[in-house]
């Protein structure tokens, strides 16, 4: 158990070296607040690509074309049977007269092409909505698979290119994302790691005198541990300030951006903490060679 006075000589150890060393440890967090704020963007670039793949599947959709010659009874009574499907969110129903005018829409000045039909081609059908988790490939055909056997279905078309696009960019994205965040985790705990590194280096005098005189390794370690943390909390702080900063001078341009909450800023702070505590931590067993307490 740690006495008092021994609480207030860590605390006063764990900010000496700001003191001590000014010029160094500026550059240090400096260095960390920039790379803390790559970090920073990454995430936030993650957060507005997955929203916006996630609104371009809220686009995907299945048409569910009905054979001729049923009647209302018949119609009507796919229209539960198609709700009571998993991954069904909602079921339009598309009369022929209202397909054809979609058609005209979609043909735009050439819609005048269409009144040399002598009759309308166009089946009924049901524009299917999916839910979220049902916008996958392999959701979407499990679902056309089980309405292919219908006996009133006559066709069923989705945007399966669309998908395959989607879900292939998503997973390009998303291991870019671990890979460049990784690199830069690792690049932040080798510059604390460093830093630390050097003011060990330049307390190797009063070490041996604390360890001569009979000081735990845990007693030694702790203030640089804390002094690493202390250097996280101000990079991430800073990085936090300059992407706030950034965010708002460019608001008027960023119309709609995913920007993190209060909590989510808070978070990474947090992690920038923690990011010290690794990185001080690494650097003191590799260092000295502290392996535990005796």
């Amino acid at each position: 158990m740690l006495s008092g006075s021994q609480v207030r000589y860590l605390a006063r150890e764990s900010v000496a070296g700001f003191r001590r060393r000014t010029l160094t440890t500026g550059v240090t967090i400096l260095i960390m607040a920039s790379s803390l704020m790559v970090l920073a963007v990454l995430v936030m670039t993650t957060l507005n690509l997955g929203h916006l793949l996630e609104t371009a599947r809220g686009g995907i959709d299945m048409r569910v074309f009905l054979k001729d010659g049923l009647d209302q009874g018949q119609v009507a009574e796919l229209q539960p049977r198609l709700m009571r499907i998993p991954g069904v969110a909602d079921v339009q129903w598309i009369s022929p007269e209202m397909a054809l005018n979609e058609f005209k829409q979609s043909l735009g000045d050439d819609a005048d092409l269409l009144s040399l039909l002598d009759s309308n081609p166009l089946p009924a059908s049901y524009r299917l909505a999916l839910t979220p988790g049902a916008r996958s490939l392999k959701a979407v055909r499990g679902i056309r698979d089980e309405i292919a056997g219908w006996d009133e279905v006559g066709d069923i078309l989705f945007n399966q290119e669309w998908i395959n696009v989607l879900e292939r960019w998503t997973y390009r994205f998303q291991v870019a994302s671990l890979v460049v965040g990784l690199l830069v985790f690792l690049a932040a705990i080798f510059v604390i790691s460093n830093t630390v590194k050097l003011t060990i280096a330049s307390s190797a005098g009063l070490i041996r005198i604390q360890k001569l005189v009979g000081a735990t390794n845990a007693f030694i370690r702790t203030p640089f541990i804390c002094e690493g943390m202390i250097q996280g909390l101000l990079g991430g702080l800073l990085a936090m300030g300059m992407l706030a900063g950034a965010l708002h001078v460019m608001q008027g341009e960023l119309g709609g951006l995913v920007v993190f909450s209060g909590a989510q800023m808070a978070g990474f702070v947090l992690l920038c903490v923690i990011l010290g505590l690794i990185g001080s931590w690494a650097a003191m067993g590799k260092y000295l060679g502290l392996q535990g307490d005796r």
